[in-house]
């Protein structure tokens, strides 16, 4: 029998304080129930990283921690922790960039109007990161909030 597993989703936005000083806790509380606790990266910074790793070095690289946690949201056996995240605007994407890149990291340039097909291409490669990428994921499209109708 495989061993049950939570998966605490990591993020870097206002609640990651919180998100940190939580984790330790969980762990604390699931040690020897034989519940192997994980995390995984979905921060923005997170997501930028693990679509562009062509263009950066091996040490730098992660894992499409979103695209995993996709596949593993259909399995029924899967407890996923979702704490909340921003939807990414292009002014917090274009702060993002720019962080990453004073870390070292080479990742390209977002262009708003890109001309060439190769700007294109990076510009579709951000898309996946912008806006509410990670809600349709994981709620692999149970996201209808609307209320039901009254019964009588």
């Amino acid at each position: 029998m495989a061993t049950p597993r939570i998966i605490y989703t990591a993020i870097d936005e206002a609640p990651a304080l919180a998100t940190y000083s939580l984790f330790p806790i969980l762990q604390a509380y699931t040690k020897g129930s034989g519940i192997d606790l994980v995390q995984k990266d979905i921060s923005l910074a997170g997501r930028i990283i693990a679509n562009f790793p062509d263009y950066l070095t091996e040490e730098q690289r992660l894992p499409d921690d979103l695209t995993e946690l996709g596949h593993l949201a259909k399995q029924p056996e899967t407890n996923i922790i979702k704490l909340p995240n921003i939807s990414a605007s292009v002014p917090q994407l274009l702060e993002a960039i720019k962080e990453l890149q004073a870390q070292g990291y080479a990742i390209p340039d977002y262009s708003q109007n890109p001309k060439t097909e190769a700007e294109k291409t990076v510009q579709t490669r951000y898309s996946k990161v912008l806006g509410s990428a990670v809600n349709p994921v994981l709620r692999e499209g149970n996201s209808d909030r609307r209320a039901a109708a009254s019964v009588k």
